[in-house]
């Protein structure tokens, strides 16, 4: 098999809050993270479709620093959870 991906991923496991319009937010964890996205892991609570619109925050300490919201669209659903790319500015 053949990895297409533009960039490396490095395992970054975080909490993050996933916030999908029309829903309430969900916090998740990170699995890896990449400059062109990141890869949620499975959660019960969190029902992603492919091409759905999301926005996620880190929830981890930043040091009294509000935590920028980053744009996202899912690009991959599997049974570990799902892959998003980080929306072009």
């Amino acid at each position: 098999m053949t990895n297409h991906r533009k960039h490396s991923r490095l395992p970054l496991p975080m909490t993050v809050e996933v916030c999908v319009e029309d829903q309430a937010p969900v916090i998740s964890k990170t699995r890896d993270m990449s400059d062109g996205g990141v890869f949620l892991e499975e959660n019960e609570n969190l029902v992603l479709q492919m091409g759905m619109k999301l926005t996620i925050r880190v929830v981890e300490n930043m040091q009294g620093e509000e935590p920028p919201a980053i744009p996202a669209t899912v690009v991959r659903v599997t049974d570990d959870g799902v892959a998003v790319q980080f929306d072009p500015d």
